[in-house]
């Protein structure tokens, strides 16, 4: 049986780093990735002190892609993009400034485009009460907020029926 050599502090901050430099990472994923290399507590924190002061490793930059990807190209809503950097273990702080940049004439838009490309799939159609409710639970199920939604779908109906 061949045998690893121990991880060092060095080659886990190259390693580390590769991987920041890939794509945006948040520190309690780091974290879980350095102890699952080998490394012991301490010197995982050592590695994410100088990640973070090497600029590679950003939680705040991190909350925010995360944030904007989510919105633009998964189609989520504001609660479900919380709820995601929520099981990132991130601050509540930083959750909070990641919807900072977020714009509510363009939010409003993509809310209006996850819920008419669902509009298609309804047999009941959009004007009866069973089609405004499957609506309404796809619309919140993608973390939209259910007065956002309500007033989507009544607005729909209303320029359905002209």
């Amino acid at each position: 049986m061949i045998r690893k050599a121990p991880l060092t502090i060095e080659n886990a901050l190259s390693r580390a780093a590769a991987l920041c430099a890939k794509c945006e990472q948040c520190s309690p994923d780091i974290e879980k990735k350095l102890l699952n290399w080998g490394l012991s507590g301490n010197d995982a924190g050592k590695v994410i002190t100088e990640l973070k002061r090497l600029r590679f490793l950003d939680d705040e930059r991190f909350a925010k892609a995360y944030a904007h990807d989510k919105l633009h190209f998964s189609g989520w809503g504001k609660r479900k993009i919380m709820q995601g950097l929520w099981v990132k273990r991130l601050p509540r702080d930083i959750i909070d400034m990641a919807f900072d940049e977020f714009n509510d004439d363009e939010y409003k838009a993509i809310a209006v485009k996850v819920i008419k490309s669902k509009i298609p799939a309804i047999k009941e159609g959009i004007e009866s009460y069973e089609g405004k409710m499957k609506l309404l639970r796809f619309a919140v199920q993608r973390g939209f907020e259910v007065s956002l939604v309500a007033g989507i779908v009544k607005q729909l109906n209303s320029d359905d029926e002209r």
